[in-house]
């Protein structure tokens, strides 16, 4: 079994295996007795202990924080969890083996391409190769003569139209976490990819303000200018003279839309019920898509963001396979000398069978150049001002150091730290 890291930067890891757990690849001391459940556990209580200690530093020292979230952070939602993508292939069978047949019905490299992804049940390849065929060759229908890609695509969105479950209170956390902080300081931003709105459902639970683009007023009608726009107490700056931010306030950033955005005319509206929702659907057509507003708009407060001096960017739960944001990702990572990257990734392989009848078995896959491309080698070289945790989005928020100085008491129902 080769080591499984769950901490890694240029300097430092922590990984176990099955004889050890092991700091800088030194073995550690162990009980009599202790297996890999114990080694396993022991590693993980030292990621997660110097992660906390990470932050703490990180977030004194870096002025604005900003934070990418992607389908990764949804799943621990309970009943109502997020779908992985094979869960999200088998819930569209219907209408994938409908498209598949008018696709599979030629001949050659079309057909063999087309069974390809097919096998690989890549959702985002699929859409892809299937927007391609209907350029050339038309839209694929039912029998009613109605769009089956159409029909596809509502699927997504319905899938994504996730309630906040009793059971989770990390979204929650997490929000509470991050701004517990300078009120002087920049408001911590919020990236997102999911079309879901449980980040705002948390917020809204504990009665906190979202700066998002959308405007106080209803109906609320997106303008990029409203994210120029912050809150203040206004008796207090007079009193000062200087800006009086009040607090549990957060700018979100939903870079691929959203399952309650709907576009009317020239407008984008925010609504409770949406028929169409204003979503980048996943296609390889989503880069061209970001370009367009308001996806641009969200798009250019990152890339701004990502070139401050003095600037976190915590990623979680984001697989690195949107090209427009990895670029971004990546640009700041080369080029801006006062930034850090923290990942929160997770991932499974198939564990090596050690006897022939033995029955497959997955395992964590821990950092490996496969999980966190661009930034640890095929070598496992961690690239500097990088910092990789191998953990779940609950785990992680779980132990995500709380700021209790800049508690701000308000009015809440839902207590959960």
């Amino acid at each position: 079994m080769d080591k499984i890291y769950l901490y890694k930067t240029a300097v430092k890891s922590v990984s176990y295996d099955e004889t050890h757990w092991y700091i800088n690849d030194e073995p550690q001391p162990q009980k009599d007795g202790d297996g890999i459940a114990e080694f396993k556990s022991n590693a993980s209580a030292e990621s997660f202990r110097i992660i906390a200690n990470d932050i703490v530093r990180y977030t004194s020292h870096f002025k604005n924080v900003a934070v990418l979230t992607a389908a990764g952070t949804s799943m621990e939602n309970g009943e109502n969890g997020g779908k992985t993508r094979t869960e999200l292939w088998d819930s569209y069978k219907e209408e994938i083996e409908a498209i598949g047949n008018v696709l599979m019905a030629t001949e050659g490299c079309l057909k063999e391409k087309c069974s390809s992804i097919i096998q690989s049940k890549n959702i985002e390849d699929f859409l892809s190769f299937t927007i391609l065929y209907e350029k050339l060759n038309g839209e694929i229908k039912d029998k009613n003569g109605d769009s089956l890609r159409n029909k596809l695509e509502k699927k997504i969105a319905d899938a994504c139209r996730l309630k906040l479950d009793v059971t989770n209170k990390h979204h929650q956390d997490f929000i509470r976490k991050l701004t517990a902080r300078k009120p002087s300081e920049p408001r911590v931003q919020l990236y997102t990819t999911n079309y879901d709105t449980l980040f705002e459902q948390a917020a809204q639970k504990m009665n906190y303000t979202i700066i998002d683009g959308f405007s106080f007023s209803y109906p609320r009608i997106f303008n990029g200018a409203n994210f120029n726009h912050d809150i203040v107490f206004r008796e207090h700056t007079r009193v000062k003279q200087e800006e009086s931010f009040i607090p549990n306030v957060i700018q979100l950033f939903k870079l691929h839309g959203s399952i309650d955005w709907e576009k009317a005319g020239d407008n984008i509206y925010q609504k409770e019920s949406t028929e169409h929702p204003c979503i980048i659907y996943p296609a390889s057509e989503k880069y061209e898509s970001s370009y367009e507003q308001p996806y641009f708009e969200m798009m250019s407060h990152l890339q701004t963001t990502l070139r401050k001096e003095g600037t976190l960017l915590i990623v979680a739960g984001f697989g690195f396979q949107d090209k427009h944001i990895q670029n971004a990702i990546k640009e700041a990572v080369f080029q801006n000398p006062n930034f850090h990257l923290l990942i929160v990734c997770y991932g499974m392989k198939k564990r090596t069978k050690k006897e022939e009848n033995e029955k497959e078995e997955w395992i964590d896959s821990g950092i490996t150049h496969q999980l966190v491309p661009e930034y640890v080698s095929e070598d496992g070289k961690v690239m500097p001002n990088v910092t990789v945790l191998f953990s779940k989005f609950k785990a992680f928020v779980e132990n995500y150091p709380y700021n209790d100085s800049y508690n701000i008491n308000l009015p809440n129902q839902d207590e959960t730290i």
